[in-house]
């Protein structure tokens, strides 16, 4: 019996001398030896290289060299901004870019959804301003600050257009939420429930009229709708929301596309069909003056330059079933033929530099009835980014979209940022949007 305890005995010394050992080990020593973020993360033992732990974890994604730590909402605010920037991969119903006294800002409307979207040209955040519904928006206008558009959505069976002026305004609600980390984010209370939402709504109007056509001035402060009136084409021009509308011209044709590249000229094309001979008008926007410019083409696609003195245009050669890209000068009535092809709806004309033009180029272009097969979407291009000084004729390549995108990118509705710095442009193949920092690139 003796023998039985003393046995016990031993048995239960050893193992709290056992427990004594772990508990030095485990929760002393190993506690208090430095550690590095080389070799700690709160999940796997280690932190690799360009990820960011998640907020939720409660641990700040830092630095170990300097001791500094950054939370992980502001990683994405303070990384490096790609030179060429997917800003949305889901469809885009148009959209408008401001300069600030700081950076350059772009919103778009969402086409599927009509939620508002903003970017900045100094953050990679993505920032929802409205939430309100207006779906099927296939384009838009935009004022010079952003805060409004002119834009046009589709019927739900998709074979009616309407037109409706939208203004970005502050919902009448309770204080945003004081946890959020945008502004643009609001909780409120409805029905006794707490829904989260924006602090932004659209409210507007539907424009009266079968409107065909919109452009926006230079300053993006006035408007001009074109609507079709049994069979012709009234043009009016109003402020951007609509007040002091006034006749401009009437034309005996409706198929057509307009422009307003300077301030006391608007730019009137027929619309472009290989089969069919297009004309260029300017009118006269203080008098209403018609003026023919060009005349007769087949195919006929233009861009005017922003002091409208020089056209770009793309015109159809039915003898090999190509296109062919020309400038012309108005003063003097010189045409010079590119060495380039591509069609004008793929360029933009430099704000910064009025001579040059930002133009997207195929890498080939296969026979076929242009532009028509490139409008039906029968045909697709691997486009990249040029800029051509039409004074001199040099050209130099500004952006390889393919291997910096990694996708294939047929460029459409290309536009400028007020001071030039940056290029916006959307994708035929899926209609996302784009931006390409210019400063950065060259």
């Amino acid at each position: 019996m003796h023998k039985i305890i003393k046995i016990l005995t031993v048995i239960v010394t050893l193992l709290i001398i056992a427990g004594a050992v772990y508990y030095w080990y485990f929760y002393i020593y190993v506690s208090s030896t430095p550690t590095t973020t080389e070799n700690q993360n709160p999940t796997t033992g280690f932190i690799p290289f360009d990820r960011d732990i998640p907020a939720s974890s409660g641990q700040d994604a830092g630095d170990s060299n300097n001791g500094n730590t950054t939370s992980a909402s502001n990683v994405q605010t303070t990384a490096p901004l790609p030179i060429l920037r997917l800003l949305s991969a889901t469809p885009v119903g148009g959209y408008g870019a401001s300069t600030t006294a700081s950076t350059t800002v772009v919103r778009w409307v969402d086409r599927g959804r009509g939620n508002i979207y903003e970017a900045r040209g100094d953050r990679l955040d993505i920032t929802t301003i409205s939430n309100t519904l207006l779906p099927r928006v296939y384009e838009s206008w935009w004022n010079k600050n952003d805060t409004s558009f002119v834009g046009q959505y589709l019927s739900d069976k998709g074979d009616e257009i309407t037109t409706v002026i939208a203004n970005i305004q502050k919902r009448v609600a309770p204080t945003p939420a004081k946890t959020g980390t945008s502004t643009s984010v609001m909780t409120e209370t409805i029905q006794n429930q707490q829904v989260t939402g924006t602090i932004y709504e659209l409210k507007g109007k539907v424009v009266s009229g079968n409107i065909i056509a919109v452009a926006s001035s230079p300053k993006r402060d006035r408007i001009l709708v074109i609507n079709n009136d049994n069979g012709r084409a009234i043009g009016y021009v109003s402020n951007f929301d609509g007040s002091k509308q006034t006749q401009l011209f009437d034309l005996p044709f409706t198929q057509l596309v307009a422009e307003w590249p300077e301030e006391n000229t608007i730019a009137i094309t027929t619309k472009a069909g290989a089969n069919y001979s297009g004309y260029l008008y300017f009118v006269n926007v203080k008098t209403g003056v018609l003026t023919q410019i060009l005349g007769n083409m087949p195919g006929l696609a233009t861009k005017v330059s922003k002091d409208a003195i020089r056209v770009l245009y793309s015109s159809a050669t039915k003898d090999t079933n190509m296109t062919k890209t020309i400038i012309y000068e108005i003063n003097t009535g010189k045409s010079t033929e590119m060495i380039f092809r591509t069609f004008a709806d793929k360029c933009v004309w430099s704000s910064k530099f009025k001579e040059e033009v930002y133009c997207a180029l195929p890498s080939k272009i296969t026979t076929g009835i242009y532009p028509d097969d490139w409008y039906l979407g029968k045909v697709s291009f691997i486009d990249d980014i040029w800029l051509l000084n039409s004074t001199t004729g040099q050209i130099h390549r500004v952006s390889k979209l393919l291997s910096q995108a990694n996708q294939l990118i047929d460029v459409f509705n290309i536009e400028l940022d007020t001071n030039g710095d940056f290029l916006y442009f959307m994708n035929k193949n899926n209609l996302s949007l784009w931006s390409l920092d210019l400063v950065s690139s060259n």
